[in-house]
């Protein structure tokens, strides 16, 4: 269906939306044409306006209604609509009342809005914008020219938005260890790691009931867009959401809560197929607690395939990175090469080669390689940036 048309005025206020929302997050995401036209497509003016009064502070149910001094009936209608689409996001104060605030556009209000929209007459459109028209947007600043000039800069300023996450068995010696179904992940003759791996935050989260599932967003609009993930990683492998932020998301039917065994294997199916684990983190912030894990390959993760799209930069927190123990084992079958989300894992003159300022230590490689002691995991504690790819060097083309 064609996109509704934007006022002037309208546009301004969407603008200005952008900007609150950005103020929620430390990643940024610039008012470029497809997102005010996503806005637009799912909010009419009094759910903007409202949003607009109530800005960047947190707000009770009862001083919204009283700020927007709205009949009851109008202002239920919107409240609840704009929590359903994850505009609002609840959380909990410490002596357990309901607050509310706006949400950052990603990771926050993006999650909610895409299961939202499910059978609804705007979902493909939506989904055109944000992963068609955004993304080839961003590329317009991608050129020879201006992609030296990004990487110069960003590789400067830019700060890591989330880290990599690791299951343990990935960083053992020899013999790949095979997970069994709905059984955890073993902890036997582990190590500690520099960060807290999966298996920590599932433990944790799952013996608190704080583990929540929600449908991947990211293999759903692509599939919608008659671009299913190369993989064959299922839609219901999507992120998992962890402490007291899921409640939000339930409560509001964006994702349902699971136990750690499902967690577990969840992990296990997606991880077997080709997913990286990224951790996100309050406020998209690595120096907070984490909130998230999103499953994804490079195919359909929004960040993995706008980066082999050769599109934006990327930088992330990292743990371990991958080495080569043996290359006299070494095949050259390509599965490192085919998984490796980073183009870090090659096959030069039929043997493996690592690109060690691209590898963000994720295990993929080590995980698929079919050898016993080709590949190994080693910590290495650092920050990863990923410069925009080269023409010659992008697997995604439009």
């Amino acid at each position: 269906m064609p996109g509704k048309k934007i006022s002037a005025e309208k546009k301004k206020k969407l603008k200005t939306l952008v900007k609150l929302m950005n103020k929620q997050n430390e990643r940024l995401f610039p008012p470029f044409p497809p997102l005010i036209d996503m806005l637009n497509l799912v909010l009419d003016d009094s759910q903007l306006d409202f949003l607009l009064l109530m800005g960047t502070r947190p707000f009770t149910h009862d001083e919204a209604a009283s700020k927007c001094a709205l009949p009851t009936d109008d202002f239920e209608r919107i409240f609840l609509n704009l929590c359903e689409k994850g505009f609002i996001l609840m959380r909990r104060t410490e002596d357990g009342a309901e607050q509310y605030v706006l949400n950052a556009i990603l990771v926050g209000w993006i999650e909610a809005q895409v299961p939202y929209l499910r059978g609804r007459p705007e979902e493909k459109e939506f989904a055109q914008k944000f992963y068609g028209e955004y993304i080839t947007y961003m590329k317009k600043f991608a050129g020879p020219a201006l992609r030296k000039l990004q990487n110069t800069v960003m590789r400067k300023v830019a700060k890591p938005h989330q880290s990599v996450g690791i299951v343990e068995d990935s960083v053992r010696r020899g013999k790949r260890t095979l997970l069994k179904v709905n059984q955890p992940l073993s902890r036997e003759d582990s190590k500690i790691y520099p960060t807290r791996t999966i298996n920590e935050l599932i433990e944790e989260y799952g013996n608190k009931n704080q583990i929540a599932q929600l449908p991947c967003m990211c293999r759903h609009s692509y599939k919608l867009l008659d671009e299913p993930c190369r993989f064959d990683i299922p839609e219901n492998g999507g992120c998992l959401i962890f402490g007291p932020i899921s409640e939000s998301y339930v409560k509001h039917g964006h994702a349902h809560y699971i136990s750690k065994e499902e967690a577990f294997e969840v992990i296990r199916e997606v991880r077997d197929k080709g997913a990286i684990h990224s951790v996100f983190h309050e406020r998209d912030d690595t120096d907070l607690p984490e909130v998230g894990i999103c499953n994804c390959c490079w195919d359909c993760c929004g960040l993995l395939r706008s980066y082999n799209y050769g599109a934006n930069t990327l930088t992330y927190d990292c743990y371990f990175s991958a080495y080569i123990r043996d290359d006299s084992q070494c095949t050259g079958c390509g599965q490192c090469e085919k998984y490796c989300p980073t183009t870090a894992a090659r096959i030069v003159d039929g043997k493996v080669t690592i690109h060690e300022k691209r590898c963000i230590g994720c295990g993929q490689c080590v995980h698929q390689c079919p050898g016993d002691n080709v590949l190994e995991l080693k910590s290495n504690v650092r920050t990863v940036f990923l410069p925009i790819l080269s023409e010659n060097e992008i697997r995604i083309h439009a």
